[in-house]
């Protein structure tokens, strides 16, 4: 006996319903298809997913972070800091615009 078939049965069995296996079978195949069907009937293959969005967008953040190398112009500080005789310059990297890490 197949789950829906069963499920039926014990359910119309509980209710105090008598039933043919033919009736059950027909109920039962309704069912399997209602619960084909439930998904698509209230929107949830086109409802979009706000947990496996958020995770998707933090994947790819992630994989940009981790391609990203030490800036070379800043060594890695973000800042480019010349000192002179008379004043100092203390900027930031327009390379890694101050991240001291930037993509290739």
């Amino acid at each position: 006996m197949n789950y829906w078939k069963e499920c039926i049965s014990e359910a119309l069995d509980e209710a105090g319903i008598a039933a043919t296996d033919d009736q059950i079978s027909l109920v039962a195949l309704w069912a399997e298809g209602a619960h084909d069907q439930y998904s698509m009937a209230y929107g949830h293959d086109c409802i979009p997913n706000p947990v496996k969005l958020e995770n998707e967008k933090l994947k790819k953040e992630l994989k940009i972070e981790q391609e990203k190398i030490l800036c070379k112009e800043c060594n890695g500080l973000g800042r480019i800091i010349t000192y002179g005789p008379v004043h100092s310059a203390d900027t930031e990297c327009s390379k890694c615009r101050g991240e001291g890490r930037h993509t290739r």
